[in-house]
């Protein structure tokens, strides 16, 4: 799931069904990359990135891999 992306989304007045009208795809599949059930490709988001005029760190890069890079760090 991308918390992000829905909320920056929501904030431009998207919607799923425009969304994927505008990146090439279907609503179905676009719920479904959403939710984290399918993987978007690189196409798919540079045209998320450039739509929404966003970098790929604020839309894309998770809590958790956050958490995971910290961890390492401090490992070291």
């Amino acid at each position: 799931m991308y918390p992000k992306l829905i909320g920056k989304r929501n904030e431009k007045g998207i919607t799923q069904e425009k969304m994927a009208e505008l990146i090439g795809i279907s609503k179905n599949n676009y719920n479904l990359k959403e939710n984290g059930k399918l993987d978007f490709n690189l196409s798919e988001v540079k045209k998320i990135l450039n739509i929404l005029s966003e970098d790929y760190n604020n839309i894309f890069f998770t809590e958790n891999v956050n958490k995971k890079v910290d961890k390492a760090k401090k490992e070291e």
